[in-house]
């Protein structure tokens, strides 16, 4: 069973979660990484985390962050929000992959429209099970109804790469993630 703990906005993780639930068989864990619930977190070991709050909001819990991310595989941060990455986390053995909407990202965007996102995978990746993700991009539509933000969508994204999980290529509604 895999862990996959996300530092976000609550609001952010639940529509992640609930695209994830309904289409991960229920192999994949997330867990809300928060400033309240940090502490209790000392003794999981996440394979990934992924960091899509500024870490300037955890200063008093940058060491318990980052001890976190010393014992995970992967760790994606969204560099629009975390300009600079700490030096422990940089240094780590875990895949750090970096998203977000500027050119410097692994994972960023190429276009976005009303109803789809051209996504960009600039670097080859490795996945859990040792293949290689080459480079490329990956449109997905996205229905007018669904209420996603770009960044939840690039997480979704990079777990399902991650995971190796089929890619995403339609997103309608919540509950029908696939097509």
């Amino acid at each position: 069973m895999t862990f996959i703990g996300i530092i976000s906005d609550y609001k952010s993780f639940e529509n992640i979660k609930e695209i994830l639930k309904k289409n991960s068989k229920n192999d994949i864990n997330l867990i809300h990484v928060g400033k309240k619930s940090i502490g209790n977190m000392k003794n999981i070991r996440f394979e990934t985390i992924i960091i899509d709050s500024s870490l300037n909001d955890f200063k008093e819990e940058i060491l318990l962050i980052e001890n976190l991310c010393l014992h995970a595989k992967y760790i994606a941060i969204n560099t629009d929000i975390n300009i600079k990455i700490p030096d422990n986390i940089k240094k780590s053995k875990a895949h750090v992959i970096t998203y977000g909407l500027n050119q410097k990202a692994i994972v960023t965007i190429s276009s976005i429209t009303e109803n789809s996102i051209l996504i960009y995978l600039q670097k080859r990746l490795r996945n859990v099970k040792g293949k290689t993700v080459d480079i490329g991009e990956k449109r997905i539509k996205i229905n007018e109804e669904n209420k996603l933000k770009t960044y939840e969508v690039l997480i979704i994204y990079i777990i399902f790469l991650i995971e190796s999980k089929p890619i995403i290529e339609q997103i309608q509604e919540k509950s029908n993630f696939f097509e």
